[in-house]
Formats: C-alpha cells, structure tokens, sequence
C-alpha cells in the first residue's frame, strides 16, 4: 500500500502551464508535488506542442498514472494557443443535440491527442439568470430541456473517445448575480424550484454516464446556509452521492478562486472538501499546506480509512476509463497516437456555427455586398478587440465592398462620434457587430446604456443590421431593422455571421 504521504496527496490535482515550463524553477516546484504523489494535473496556458510536450513530461516523472484534465468547454483554443475552435455551448444548444454530440467528439479527439484525458465540460448551468457575469454563453439555453438535451449529448460525444466529462458546476450555478471566481454567490432559489430546473440537466448527465462531476463554490440555502456546495455535506454526499445516485469522481472546482479563497485557508478548505465527500481537490493556491492537513487527518483520524478507500477506488476506476495504470491495473495501457484531421473539424465547426444562427427583422436587407458602400463598427470594450479584429479582416477579405471600419464604446466622445459620422456619409446600411460573453472576473460591457443613442447618431436614416457575436442578451432593445444572433464569439461563429452577412453558404465550401 502507498505511503499515507502518497494517499493525501493522491486526492488532489495541480496546475501546469506550458507558457513557463521553460523554467526550472517552475518544474522544480511541479516535480516536487508529483514525486509526493498527486493524483494529476490541470493544464492551461501554453502552445499546442509545447503542452503536449509538458504533459509527456509530467507523465514521465509520474510514472505514468497522472491524470491530466483541461477546460476546453469549446475546444483546444479556450485555453492553449492551437486547435480548433468550436462554437461556444450557447450556440449550440440553437441546434441538434446530435450536432453537439458531433463536435464535443471532435474536442475530445484533439484533448486525447495531446495527452488530456479529462475535459471538464460540459457546463449544465441553466442560464435561468440573463445578467449572469460567469455562466452566459457557456451554458447551452435558458431552458431545462435544452441544456438537459445537449449537456448529455456532449458526454456521449467525449466519453465515445475515451476522455472523461465532467457536469459542472453543481448543483447549478445558472441563477447567480456574482462571480465565483471574485466573490462567493448564493444560489436564490428554493428546493422545488430547484428540483424541477437546476438539478435536471445534472440528472440527465448522469443518466448518460458521465464520469464526473464539477461542484460549485456557491451557497445554496436550502441544502446548507453556512459552507459553499463544493465543501458541503449535505450537497456532496447527500445531494450528489445520495439523492442523485452519482457513483463517480466529484471535484471541487478551482480552491484558488476567492469565493474560496477569502474564507479559508487552502489546509482547512481542503479538509472541509474532503470530508463533505469530494474525491478531488482541484488545484489549491498551497498545495504543499493542503497535503500536508490532510496527511495530518488521515494519521491521526480525521479522515477514516473507509472514506479514504473510497476515493481511492473512484480515482482508479477514472485511470482505468482513460488507459492509466492504477493499483488495480498494474500496466500502462499504450494507446495508438491520435492523429486529428484539423481541416475535417475546422468544417464541422463551421456547420455547427452556421446552423446556429439565428435572425429577426427585415430580411431583406443581406446580403450587404448589394450596397455599394456600408459601415461597419464594431462594439468592444478592450478584451474584445481580438475578436473584432478576426471578425472585421473576414468581413474585408470574404467581399469587394467598399466598407469603412470603426471600434466604438459607450464613452465615446461627441468630437469623435462626429468625426466618425462625418467618415461615413457615403455609405448605405450601417452594421454594428457586438462582442460580448461571459468572462471571469469581468462584468457587463461599459457603456451599453449609451450604446442606442450612438448607433442612431451614427446610422442617421440608414437601415441598421446589428451582429451579436456573443451574447444576446440586450440585443432586442438596440434600434435595428435586422439582428443576425451567432450566441457564440469563437472563430467559427465569427465566420459563420460575415457569411451570413455576404449571402454565402456554408455547405457549398
């Protein structure tokens, strides 16, 4: 049997980025942590072959038991530099659970390519609260049958290569006004409400095999007043495990965010964690601290043996899924490498996008290249101003229409918004495109109140198309003749609207 050293520390996992792998100091610190025996590793930042390469690394120093996870809800691209982005679960869920079956085998494919063997997607949140800061365009709708439908459909698609999925972040983080990531929300609802709505599409998760699942660092009063879902019994244990009939992993979500952070200490969130029933604490701020409360527990008591065992037989159950050697199966299972036809799901990405657009209005008005001049702004704030780029050198690239190219916000200036309208006097549709989703740590987009008045001081009497490249929540109240809604801001669905907007078809390419 391992070493109660190896058993505590068997419970958590760590984080690697690959943008600083290049630092022994930093893998010092990383080596140190596996040769004290974590169950496995988060990956984040980093280049596609620079992680992949990481991970080969981790792997060997962890004698190839490590299970490595990642959070690529939408594809490689959320996190690592390389990949194909798909659309953003939003998106999704406007079209066939089949389609996100399709394109959730896809990541899976890609993650496994690599080395990933646990993507911690889907997000069943019910975005049942419009003015959510975190969950938006992460979730698949607004509706318990539709994130129930497409949440299942993406574990069959994961799990259907050999990558695990994870339901999160239970039990519902939906109907929260707060970020987690900054403050600790409180789930405003009650037990029936909750049963009917938040807990369903958790159900279905599970009814469709998933292997894991993600709890949230929210409270939820009816269950516990006092400690957040992730460190609660009643929620981990009687909830999940008991009322819900999970056999499989449960993690916390991240310990370092504040909702966490700014009440316990990582040994004593740690222990909590544990003993309300959690099998995996997800990368602590102190994971030396943490191990070490917990191999405290475990030697004098505090953590019976029985709950150990417990755990233990989850983690092994999810090594032996993913091909890693465990206590049980005492080999590596060598899988054939992975080859990924990047050409193949960059074109089932942009179907998908494709059929998830939606329009209201005039019709009429596309495609714009039957103008001979148009205007188009794009509204950001400044973590947009990427995306607005992509989209701005599609739009010039896929048309020979004279276009003018503006960035705007809500504070623009009267000198500048004139300047700006002085610019665009020949031109015969004014197209605002709106970038905006759900970002930790970050809010709503400044400004919008004033966004109205901007747009028909800019347009004047010229019809006005509006593009919501994200989000699309807001959008109805903004004057326009025609709104074209992507629900997703990724490559995909950026390209998807600049054809929609140019009267192309995706199927024909």
């Amino acid at each position: 049997m391992a070493s109660p050293e190896r058993r505590a520390a068997g419970l958590f996992m760590i984080r690697a980025d690959a943008t600083h792998w290049a630092e022994q100091s930093y893998r010092n610190d990383i080596y140190r942590l596996i040769d004290r025996g974590v169950g496995g590793v988060g990956v984040f930042l980093g280049g596609l072959e620079e992680t992949a390469s990481m991970i080969e690394d981790l792997q060997r120093r962890g004698g190839r038991r490590l299970l490595i996870a990642a959070d690529y809800e939408h594809g490689l691209p959320m996190r690592l530099e390389g990949g194909i982005a798909f659309p953003r679960a939003m998106a999704l869920g406007r079209t066939l659970p089949g389609i996100t079956e399709h394109v959730s085998a896809c990541i899976a494919l890609e993650a496994s390519a690599i080395g990933v063997h646990w993507n911690w997607a889907p997000v069943a949140d019910i975005n049942s609260d419009p003015n959510n800061p975190i969950i938006n365009t992460r979730s698949f709708g607004e509706s318990a049958e539709t994130v129930s439908a497409h949440a299942a459909a993406y574990v069959r698609g994961t799990q259907s290569r050999g990558v695990m999925a994870c339901a999160k972040h239970a039990p519902g983080h939906g109907d929260t006004h707060l970020d987690s990531h900054v403050s600790l929300p409180t789930i405003d609802v009650d037990r029936v409400t909750a049963q009917a709505r938040e807990f369903l599409p958790f159900r279905a998760c599970i009814d469709a095999g998933v292997r894991s699942v993600m709890v949230a660092h929210i409270i939820v009063p009816f269950l516990d007043a006092d400690l957040p879902a992730s460190l609660s019994p009643s929620v981990v244990t009687g909830l999940i495990r008991k009322e819900w009939g999970f056999t499989g992993l449960i993690t916390t979500d991240a310990m370092d965010m504040m909702a966490i952070e700014d009440r316990w200490t990582s040994a004593e969130a740690a222990l909590h964690a544990i003993q309300a029933g959690v099998d995996v604490v997800l990368m602590p701020t102190d994971p030396n601290s943490a191990i070490d409360a917990v191999l405290e527990a475990i030697t004098t008591g505090g953590i019976s043996e029985e709950r150990l065992a417990e755990s233990e037989g989850r983690w092994d159950e999810a090594r032996a899924f993913v091909g890693l050697r465990s206590r049980t199966a005492g080999t590596y299972a060598t899988r054939e490498r992975v080859v990924v036809d990047q050409s193949t799901h960059a074109l089932i990405a942009l179907k998908a996008a494709d059929a998830a657009i939606s329009t209201e209005g005039d019709p009429s008005l596309l495609p714009i290249t039957k103008y001979n001049q148009a205007a188009v702004f794009a509204v950001i704030d400044e973590a947009e101003a990427d995306a607005a780029t992509t989209w701005f050198q599609s739009l010039a690239q896929a048309t020979e229409l004279n276009v003018d190219f503006g960035y705007i916000d809500g504070s623009i200036s009267d000198t500048d918004l004139e300047a700006l309208r002085s610019g665009i006097t020949e031109a015969e549709c004014v197209v605002f495109a709106f970038f905006g989703k759900a970002v930790a740590f970050r809010g709503r987009l400044a400004g919008m109140d004033n966004i109205p008045d901007v747009m028909k001081r800019l347009a004047g009497d010229r019809p006005i198309i509006v593009v919501a490249c994200g989000s699309p929540y807001g959008i109805a109240e903004l004057p326009s003749q025609l709104s074209l809604y992507t629900f997703s801001d990724t490559l995909p669905s950026l390209a998807a609207s600049v054809m929609r907007l140019i009267g192309r078809v995706v199927s024909e390419n």
